[in-house]
């Protein structure tokens, strides 16, 4: 892929981490007959799990940051950090309870 964009970027940075949160219910709650429901739920419910979930899936950022970073894809690269800032300031509001 040649592109380098700040929208590609963009979309990118806000699909990555959901794909990272959903292998972590993958692993955590779906061997347990947790469904994905059950899991919204548990989210909604408890306000302490979010942050925890939310920086798992960050982990997942991980490879595509190396990955434009290497390839000299800045464009792309700044879109991805903008929604990693987006959702450790939602990790963090939802840390010191401001939702």
């Amino acid at each position: 892929m040649n592109r380098d964009s700040f929208f590609l970027g963009l979309v990118l940075g806000m699909l990555v981490p959901l794909v990272g949160v959903f292998f972590y219910y993958c692993l955590k709650y779906l061997p347990s007959n947790y469904n994905l429901n059950d899991f919204i739920f548990l989210m909604k419910s408890n306000h302490q799990n979010i942050p925890r979930v939310l920086s798992l899936g960050m982990i997942a950022c991980i490879p595509l940051i190396t990955y434009y970073k290497n390839r000299h894809r800045y464009e792309t690269l700044k879109g991805v950090f903008v929604f990693i800032i987006v959702y450790v300031l939602l990790a963090v509001l939802y840390k010191f309870n401001a939702f």
